[in-house]
């Protein structure tokens, strides 16, 4: 039946991708056809992505015969920015503010700029709950959805890539015991997946197969377009080793650019291991799968392999969907590792999964709203019509029913009149209950905050030669503890800005001497300059000259140094001290 059908859309940065799903008895899916788009040229060039992206999402509808369809679409994580938070075990009314005031401070965008969404993790009674963020920069959303609709499709919103992806892994490996660590390598980013129960973990790098790509154009001197057929042609990892090279000098220099590549890739994955089971308290993984168009090299499953001592295997996506025969089914068994996202949208619109984050751009939201309205609206409009009509039976039968009937409508006017007074009163009423529960909501966001920072300056140190021994907050560049001589004058009970931390503490003798603090700072500031947003501190323009405090030990007569630090706040992080 037609309403048993399911449209999937995935836009990649190198191809557009579509299926259409049936479902099953028992709550299953059914792969019916499947069609794919492929883009010419560097994904990194976006004027040209656009134009063939528009023009793949029209060819694959029609393919598929969906035009008209309502459908949600998966964009890659390359636009989008994922975020992992720990919070207090909250009550329903509190949860939207807090998530909020915890995006604000994840998301390095003015929050009216984005759309973002969220899903709470965890088990019921947890002290603490994780929550997974996504969001993404609205008119870069926005741009998107213009696509889809252009080409005749009815939009429902976007998902993620890694969300898709891990719905997908849910629904067909939940025989896994252990961490499954999912690497899905997409042509402008790798996404790492670590599923782990009901634990979830996502890092999103920058490293992809056009980067492969790119290398191989450097090294033969060619052009993007060529240096991508010839790794499509004739690309493979190298083994290295004692295996001896391809018989051609150059498919042998190609692998070997592969495998220079692949190996900046697992640097990246060995550092997200070592950061998922340090930071986030999970367990190394036991089992590595890969999907994505570059996971179909061939010898990538040994190289990771060979790197990470693990067992490695391709992803499928369809190893409890069915496919249809044909087609379908030939590039289910052969390519299935590339459509994982596919399967995963298709998850969520057949109706529960593990993980939904929807972001949804303004103009489905306006009409969603408009759709939820629209039986009010008609309802209004009948009970018009009616009333209208009842009057010009009344009014016919002349004066005297019309006077009764104002008469009636004088007594509603007033009953009315009373109900709005009553309701005004407990408007006024709620508006007082919020007020009187904002400081509660501060305070929690206060606890949170302050973890934060103590996390994220321990977490900054990368060795026992350095203690911290005073966190001293600033406004104004003047300490806000009345104890101090330098401390602000203000009245108990008045606020401050803190706006600033100073930081104390001992450098004990190390190898590198007083560097170890110099390469302390130089590690925030990065944070601070990089495009993540990972920075807590406002260092982008701080010399380190002006901030750094060292004493540079050439005594040798002490088994540790002091040093200070001053660390001024962005305007996002800034909070307020009351006296």
């Amino acid at each position: 039946m037609a309403e048993d059908r399911i449209f999937s859309l995935s836009l990649g940065s190198q191809q557009v991708t579509g299926a259409v799903f049936s479902k099953t008895a028992g709550g299953g899916l059914r792969l019916d056809r499947v069609e794919r788009r492929d883009f010419a040229g560097d994904p990194g060039e976006d004027a040209p992505r656009t134009a063939q992206t528009a023009q793949a999402i029209k060819e694959v509808a029609a393919a598929l015969k969906m035009k008209g369809a309502q459908t949600s679409y998966v964009i890659s994580s390359f636009p989008v920015l994922v975020k992992f938070a720990s919070l207090p075990a909250l009550d329903g009314a509190q949860v939207d503010q807090i998530v909020e005031f915890e995006a604000q401070q994840q998301v390095p965008y003015p929050i009216n700029e984005v759309v973002w969404g969220y899903q709470l993790m965890g088990e019921p009674g947890d002290v603490e709950v994780e929550v997974a963020l996504a969001a993404v920069k609205a008119d870069e959303l926005n741009e998107v959805d213009d696509l889809v609709t252009a080409a005749g499709l009815k939009s429902a919103g976007a998902g993620i890539s890694p969300v898709a992806l891990y719905n997908a892994l849910r629904f067909n490996y939940s025989d896994l015991d252990g961490t499954t660590l999912l690497v899905d390598i997409g042509a402008r980013t790798t996404d790492m997946i670590f599923a782990e129960g009901g634990k979830l973990f996502v890092r999103t790098v920058k490293i992809g197969g056009a980067d492969i790509t790119r290398a191989i154009a450097k090294e033969f001197g060619t052009d993007f377009g060529s240096a991508d057929h010839r790794k499509v042609l004739d690309g493979f990892v190298a083994l290295g080793g004692p295996y001896a090279d391809h018989e051609n000098p150059e498919v042998a220099a190609i692998s070997k650019v592969v495998r220079n590549a692949l190996t900046r890739l697992h640097s990246e994955v060995m550092r997200t291991i070592n950061f998922y089971r340090s930071q986030q308290g999970g367990s190394a993984p036991s089992f590595l799968l890969l999907s994505g168009a570059t996971a179909g090299l061939p010898f990538i499953r040994e190289f990771f392999a060979e790197k990470l001592n693990l067992p490695v295997d391709h992803f499928n996506p369809f190893r409890n969907v069915t496919a249809a025969k044909g087609a379908a089914a030939e590039m289910a068994s052969t390519k299935g590792h590339q459509f994982g996202d596919l399967v995963g949208s298709a998850l969520a619109q057949a109706g529960d999964v593990p993980l939904r984050i929807d972001l949804i751009p303004e103009s489905v939201r306006k009409a969603r709203e408009l759709q939820a309205r629209k039986p009010v609206l008609v309802l209004a409009l009948v009970v018009l019509a009616a009333l209208l009509g009842g009057l010009g039976f009344y009014f016919s039968k002349g004066a005297k029913i019309a006077d009764q009937r104002a008469v009636e409508i004088a007594k509603k006017a007033e009953d009315l009149g009373r109900y709005g007074k009553e309701i005004k009163d407990l408007e006024e009423g709620i508006a007082n209950i919020d007020g009187d529960q904002r400081p509660y909501v501060e305070a929690v966001r206060h606890r949170v905050y302050w973890v934060r920072v103590f996390n994220y300056l321990s977490r900054k140190m990368d060795n026992d030669a350095l203690y911290l021994t005073v966190l001293e907050p600033l406004s104004e560049k003047r300490p806000v503890i009345d104890d101090a001589a330098t401390a602000m004058a203000a009245a108990p009970g008045s606020e401050a800005i803190v706006d600033g931390f100073s930081i104390q503490g001992l450098w004990r003798e190390n190898p590198k001497g007083s560097e170890v603090v110099y390469d302390y700072f130089k590690r925030l500031k990065e944070d601070a300059a990089g495009e993540a947003g990972e920075g807590f501190f406002d260092l982008k323009e701080v010399d380190i000259s002006a901030a750094v405090e060292v004493d540079a030990g050439t005594g040798n007569d002490r088994f540790a140094y002091p040093f200070k630090m001053t660390l001024p706040l962005p305007e996002a992080n800034r909070v307020r001290f009351t006296k």
